[in-house]
């Protein structure tokens, strides 16, 4: 489950609901996407294997002939405005002037920082050259969206005259249904049984979700298990190694990717959830998710959080294996505060960052994207 596709999904969706006829241009791996009055259409597909979150060599393949299918659409598809996401906004901007198309560039993340901390780029020239592409998509873009304030004042600092509305990521679950109970008793049993109190990660295995910080932390709560939700199966072998060197393999249990149609279940069984990420800018989508459980939450003090969560919200803790560990047996500790605190964290969810206040974005961003073009 990545963040991006979500995302890219909750999006379609809702323009789809608005009422506009919407073209999805996506590579060719993953799962088809069936939206009323969406037409999903897939790039080349290139010997390349599984593509992974994150910047990659693979990626850098695929974008060639999707950008070529691109640059056909755009000559031939008769659109009012071309919507791209991350990395696609820089490579289609010059495409989308060259057409005489409007161009709004969707910021779901800062490619150059994820560049510079990646062992494709090794901080060499490809931030550098990230960066001034993705300044020369923000300058031209018609408008551009983010999903977060670091991101926006980014925007808003090397592009000032480019319009910027920010829409938060929905919850990928609907907070007023609860699953059935039996649901989450099978569930339990099908992953060894936990007789304890449950931490739940869900998401990537890449680096900057601080999960070496997270293993390291389970071997010092020796009263809980720690599920974890979502890897590559490359990715779960070296964690399940690192948790024997942890102390903490017969109580890390790693469930594989599953279909977000899962995720309640999941969320039904945690006592605790956790954000160990150790670095970045934008606010992980799974935040959302987790505050909308109406289970407690553990979260690194980092600015990817504290631009969202605060002490009356979350149990935040320094990025590090005895912080994560504190912050976990607090709320075990005292499981009455940390429901208080995910009472609030879920009232703001449904107040804010709700399905229905995401569409509500959407569509007033649309009216100013239109009121933009016909300046």
């Amino acid at each position: 489950m990545r963040g991006t596709p979500l995302a890219v999904l909750a999006m379609v969706r809702a323009l789809a609901q608005l009422g506009h006829r919407v073209d999805l241009l996506t590579y060719p791996q993953g799962e088809p996407v069936d939206v009323p009055g969406l037409v999903h259409r897939r790039s080349l597909r290139l010997p390349v294997g599984r593509v992974r979150a994150g910047a990659s060599l693979a990626k850098l393949l695929l974008d060639v002939p999707f950008m070529a299918q691109a640059a056909w659409l755009m000559a031939t598809g008769r659109y009012d405005v071309v919507h791209a996401v991350e990395e696609a906004a820089h490579l289609a901007a010059p495409l989308a002037r060259l057409f005489g198309l409007p161009l709004v560039a969707d910021v779901d993340s800062s490619i150059p920082d994820q560049l510079r901390h990646s062992s494709l780029s090794g901080g060499g020239v490809l931030p550098r050259l990230a960066e001034a592409l993705e300044g020369h998509a923000w300058r031209h873009a018609a408008a551009a969206i983010t999903v977060c304030g670091s991101l926006t004042q980014g925007v808003r600092t090397r592009a000032p005259r480019t319009p910027v509305f920010q829409i938060e990521d929905p919850p990928l679950v609907d907070a007023s249904a609860a699953p059935d109970p039996r649901e989450v008793a099978r569930l339990r049993e099908a992953l060894g049984g936990l007789p304890g109190p449950v931490v739940l990660y869900s998401g990537n295995f890449e680096p900057y979700q601080g999960l070496d910080l997270l293993l390291e932390a389970a071997g010092r709560v020796k009263s809980a298990y720690f599920v974890f939700m979502g890897g590559e199966r490359r990715d779960i072998e070296a964690m399940k190694a690192r948790s024997v060197w942890a102390g903490a393999a017969e109580r890390c249990v790693f469930a594989g990717k599953r279909p977000p149609g899962e995720l309640p279940v999941f969320l039904a069984l945690a006592d605790v959830v956790v954000s160990p990420r150790s670095r970045g800018e934008n606010t992980p989508f799974k935040v959302y998710t987790y505050m909308a459980s109406g289970r407690p939450l553990v979260a690194t003090r980092i600015p990817t959080h504290t631009q969202l969560l605060d002490d009356s919200l979350a149990i935040l803790v320094e990025p590090t294996p005895e912080g994560l560990a504190s912050g976990i047996e607090q709320v075990l500790g005292d499981p009455e505060a940390g429901r208080r605190r995910a009472e609030r964290a879920r009232a703001l969810v449904q107040r804010e960052y709700s399905p229905a206040r995401y569409a509500q974005k959407v569509r007033g961003a649309y009216e100013g994207i239109v009121c933009a073009i016909k300046k």
